[in-house]
């Protein structure tokens, strides 16, 4: 590494600035949101760009972290710069000059320094997109799951009901790792809301918000309504499956194209 390199990777001195950004993102060609070195990032792009633009290294904190090939229209993230010189307008141009389309920043402001992205939010809404009708529209094919056996939307509704309120949701996610001797992490959410609309020409949607979400459980709860929504499964099983929870039961995750991290909200 050369000495601007270095230069350029310092960490920030003198007065810092708290700063909230709203991000949104084609996740198709990253490998997810948080850094993993080696591979292609939405946190690794987005942070590269704002440090050459800042002249100095940033910690990035982000509402929730996308998976690989997830979207966002929502995301928020806040890190710490330097406030000499910093101007919140150049800083988003010069970064979505340099990132955009993939990644934009539509929201650049300053905020108090206990706002923190993660740990302030009090609900994340995801939203989840079908396509259902017999052929497949190629303008859609990067955000939309295409299914095209015919969908009950009533039967879709009806699935939302068993997932309102706290549950231990271990039949619909991905059980993270601990470390040897730890004891496993709770799989306990709370889903404030969810509901399925029709957007018309075959586009059917889910929004669901919860205070937050454990890995790959919107993907896991959609393919089950879909089951639903088939006629291979009634709403009142999703409901003994999500008590069981047995996540051999549970259909697999649908496709992480068409979900995407639509709001994130604060206090």
């Amino acid at each position: 590494m050369t000495l601007f390199e270095l230069e350029q990777r310092a960490a920030p001195e003198g007065r810092l600035v708290r700063v909230r950004l709203t991000v949104a993102y084609d996740g198709a060609g990253f490998r997810g949101f948080a850094v993993n070195e080696g591979v292609r990032t939405v946190a690794g792009t987005l942070g590269a760009a704002i440090e050459r633009v800042l002249g100095h290294e940033v910690r990035l904190t982000c509402a929730g972290r996308t998976d690989a090939g997830v979207h966002a229209w929502g995301q928020v993230v806040s890190f710490d710069a330097r406030a000499d010189g910093l101007d919140i307008a150049v800083l988003q141009r010069a970064v979505n000059a340099m990132c955009g389309p993939e990644i934009v920043v539509r929201v650049a402001e300053e905020v108090g320094d206990d706002f923190d992205a993660r740990r302030a939010a009090v609900s994340r809404r995801y939203r989840y997109t079908v396509l259902n009708r017999p052929w497949p529209d190629p303008f859609l094919a990067r955000t939309a799951w295409h299914v095209d056996q015919p969908l009950d939307l009533d039967l879709l509704r009806l699935t939302c009901d068993p997932f309102i309120g706290e549950h231990d949701f271990s039949a619909f996610c991905r059980r993270p790792r601990v470390p040897d001797g730890s004891p496993p992490a709770s799989l306990v959410r709370r889903v404030h809301d969810a509901c399925w609309t029709d957007a018309g020409d075959g586009l059917l949607r889910l929004d669901i918000e919860a205070s937050s979400f454990c890995h790959q459980m919107v993907r896991s709860v959609v393919a089950a309504m879909v089951e639903a929504g088939r006629g291979r499964l009634w709403p009142g099983e999703l409901a003994d499956i999500l008590r069981s929870g047995d996540r051999g039961r549970a259909p697999g995750p649908a496709p992480p194209h068409g979900l995407c991290l639509w709001e994130v909200r604060y206090r």
